[in-house]
């Protein structure tokens, strides 16, 4: 066997392979054996038909294809063996020259995982600057979960602003009924701007039962193809009630769980939104370093990889859509694209994924981390426990697969604690 490795750009290797007439005689025979254990023909037992009365009954084309099949499966396998190559994703081979009693002659091009030329990840500087949590912010917090526990008591008289409301609504754009403009008992409290401006002021003062049609213009900053063009609605009010928001005291407090006054839940609250600052800050910092040694590193990125995040993108972006409850071919015809525009707009922001990935995995090897079975068992049990269908759960995924995905999240963390860690020496 004979065979050339070429260098191609964005890390590939075009692998060029002639097995020679005498080796595929070996391939030719083991296909012919292969393939004569399924022949039935009267007079034989399955698979006693003899050697040269199958190859009659196969005919050489059908034992070439079966022995080219298995001559490129070994050759390949042993080429990337030998010339320790990583490749990635699922390889085609294309046959250059075949035929019975004659050579075979392919080509591959794969992908491997490429060259990198890190950046020196020691040098990397910042700190966490999280945000300081005021009373202002605190009240707001306490005003939202006073909505939340809002009585609605119905009413007869007009709308007021303040006021919840179920409405039935329809908008037309040059006489045309827009797509996805309607509702059916919307719900809405006038005045909190859920809709385009103008809207619920149009609401107030109208009473049950009672109809209006008004015309608006979508703002500048509204979706591309309704920017500034004006829109007629027809609006029915079919409830009107008041809203009665709960005093905010000892009472309340007690109601929303173990607060024995309205002061321990403002602290409460103030401990929750630290830790969620701390962690937005954190997330931040830790993107910023990255950032600063992927910014500093070479490397050709290989386009299956790219090609593999894009999907991951799509997936991920179509199980949020698909989640809200409109299907995902009704959202990007709403949004006036196609699935091919969206990953051309991602192609940029796949690419720094994918890097920051490669970048990820070889500080991981430079500073030889280490992940053992038993810290990945720990993290999989803690990560399905805050399900409350677990054992469902384990039932029907891939467990190998998920905790394949914990490694990964595992090895991150630990990089990152690398990286938090330089940066806090650099700051002394």
């Amino acid at each position: 066997m004979k065979n050339t490795i070429k260098d191609l750009p964005k890390s590939q290797k075009e692998i060029t392979v002639e097995i020679s007439v005498e080796e595929m005689e070996k391939y030719m025979n083991k296909a012919l054996d292969k393939l004569a254990k399924n022949i039935k023909l009267d007079g034989f037992r399955e698979g006693k038909v003899p050697k040269d009365v199958a190859k009659k009954q196969l005919g050489d084309a059908a034992i070439f294809e079966e022995a080219s099949h298995e001559a490129i499966e070994k050759s390949y396998s042993e080429i990337i063996k030998e010339n320790k190559l990583n490749p990635l994703g699922q390889p085609k081979a294309e046959i250059t020259k075949a035929a019975p009693n004659n050579s075979l002659e392919y080509k591959i091009v794969i992908s491997v995982m490429p060259e990198i030329k890190l950046g020196d990840y020691k040098t990397v500087f910042g700190k966490m600057e999280v945000k300081k949590i005021d009373d202002e912010m605190i009240e707001k917090e306490l005003k939202t979960l006073q909505k939340k526990k809002a009585s609605y008591i119905t009413k007869d008289e007009s709308a007021e602003k303040g006021d919840r409301v179920e409405i039935d609504f329809e908008t037309r754009v040059g006489g045309v009924k827009l797509e996805g403009g309607e509702s059916k008992n919307h719900p809405l409290i006038i005045g909190q701007g859920k809709f385009i401006f103008g809207f619920e002021d149009n609401l107030v003062g109208m009473k049950k039962d009672e109809e209006k049609e008004f015309d608006l213009v979508f703002p500048e900053n509204y979706k591309k193809e309704l920017a500034g063009k004006k829109a007629s609605f027809k609006v029915k009010i079919n409830l009107v009630q008041k809203v009665n928001l709960p005093e905010i005291n000892d009472e309340f407090a007690k109601g929303l769980g173990k607060f024995e006054s309205v002061e321990n839940l403002r602290e409460s609250i103030k401990k929750g939104m630290t830790m969620e600052e701390e962690g937005k800050a954190k997330e931040k910092l830790r993107g910023e370093l990255i950032d600063q040694v992927v910014e500093k590193t070479t490397v050709e990125i290989p386009e299956t990889l790219v090609e593999s995040e894009l999907t991951n993108m799509v997936n991920e972006f179509k199980s949020n859509i698909t989640q809200t409850g409109i299907e995902f071919e009704e959202y990007l015809k709403n949004v006036n694209t196609d699935l091919e525009k969206l990953k051309s707009e991602w192609q940029s922001m796949a690419e720094k994924r994918t890097k920051t990935g490669l970048v990820m995995r070889e500080i991981s090897v430079q500073e030889e981390i280490k992940i053992g079975d038993e810290e990945i068992e720990q993290r999989v049990n803690e990560t399905l426990k805050l399900y409350p269908n677990e054992e469902e759960l384990r039932k029907n995924m891939d467990i190998e697969k998920f905790k394949d995905h914990m490694a990964g999240v595992v090895m991150n963390e630990k990089v990152f604690e690398i990286l938090e860690k330089v940066a806090e020496g650099n700051e002394k």
